[in-house]
């Protein structure tokens, strides 16, 4: 990383804390050259993450954006105002960590989607099932139902 005063790369960390969510880890970083004081903060990559897809016999990688995306779609835009869109998706890939497994199915996603979002809102939790179950399957949605 480099300073983004003076350009140079001679950073040392003089703190580090983890954030209230403990998503994300904060650091207060100070350049060598020029003194210069910055803050940063650092979240895992999930790229090591596939969503298998059991109804198409296919895996795909994790996406946070396609995740937001879905997300944003199921609040109404009332509650939109009163949610911190980041810190659910943080709370979702929390969840996900602590799986601990690589490939992970699309049911269990939305278990996990759906775990996040009741608290917050059922009417976004039972939108998020409707939209997002691609299997259309009764059976299917009875399982992650009756799971919750």
């Amino acid at each position: 990383m480099k300073c983004p005063i003076c350009g140079s790369t001679g950073l040392k960390t003089t703190n580090t804390r983890s954030t209230k969510s403990g998503s994300q880890t904060w650091r207060r970083k100070e350049c060598k050259k020029c003194h210069s004081s910055i803050t940063t903060y650092e979240k895992p990559d999930m790229g090591w993450l596939s969503i298998k897809y059991a109804a198409k016999n296919i895996s795909l990688p994790y996406s946070r954006s396609l995740l937001n995306k879905s997300i944003l779609l199921v609040f109404d835009d009332e509650e939109l105002q009163s949610i911190n869109i980041e810190n659910v998706l943080d709370t979702i890939e929390q969840k996900i960590v602590s799986t601990r497994k690589t490939i992970i199915t699309n049911f269990e996603l939305i278990k996990i989607v759906l775990n996040t979002l009741s608290p917050i809102s059922a009417n976004a939790a039972i939108k998020y099932l409707a939209d997002y179950d691609q299997s259309n399957n009764r059976r299917g949605l009875n399982k992650i139902l009756k799971s919750l």
